[in-house]
């Protein structure tokens, strides 16, 4: 398990805890600290991009070899890659966050969606895997898309289907980080508890010695 530090203050794409419980959201928090001298963009490549993709099993070692040489070998899609990404990942934290903070998302934030949702699926493939039906990419052909398809999907599947009072953001000092709270009673505050749960509880803890509590 990663440390606070770890998560919140290092450059680690490939190293990030999923822990949000839906792949749109795993992929929002691939930045922290928003808004704050604490701001952390752990997306500044398109390696980066890449490394995330494989953590998160978007890509198979097959994909992310295809994936890492396309991208090698074109300056001009790398640069595509990281500049379409973090917009796909700017419009799934506008909408969740929104959710989260008791408001509906606005028609620019689904308007950007449904437009970088038309784009990444232009050249997807309706293909039957293990006898059901799933989207598919040429990886090598269509790399950004088969990156950045599968996370607009997501970010599709959580409007369409799930329960918008789940979506929520955690509260521990410089993460922001989105999450989907599937406990029985809706009760989940953290990311992590074992993160920004016990910091917060630490902090707490100091609070109350030092008022004599």
């Amino acid at each position: 398990m990663l440390r606070h530090s770890d998560h919140h203050s290092d450059h680690r794409p490939g190293s990030l805890t999923l822990v949000a419980g839906r792949l749109a959201l795993d992929f929002s928090n691939t930045e922290s600290g928003r808004g704050t001298h604490h701001h952390l963009d752990h997306l500044k490549t398109g390696l980066d991009v890449l490394t995330w993709s494989r953590h998160a099993h978007v890509l198979g070692d097959r994909g992310a070899a295809l994936a890492r040489k396309a991208i090698g070998a074109d300056r001009g899609l790398e640069l595509q890659l990281v500049k379409r990404g973090k917009a796909l990942r700017a419009t799934i934290y506008a909408i969740n966050s929104s959710f989260a903070a008791g408001r509906k998302p606005n028609a620019k934030m689904l308007s950007d969606l449904t437009d970088l949702h038309h784009e990444m699926f232009a050249s997807a493939r309706l293909m039957t895997i293990h006898g059901s039906f799933d989207w598919r990419w040429d990886i090598k052909n269509n790399p950004l898309e088969g990156m950045l398809g599968p996370l607009s999907l997501s970010a599709l599947a959580i409007l369409r289907n799930d329960s918008h009072s789940r979506i929520k953001q955690c509260k521990g000092l410089h993460c922001g980080w989105l999450f989907y709270d599937e406990t029985k009673n809706n009760s989940r505050q953290w990311c992590d508890m074992a993160v920004c749960g016990n910091r917060a509880k630490a902090s707490a803890h100091r609070e109350r010695l030092r008022h004599g509590g």
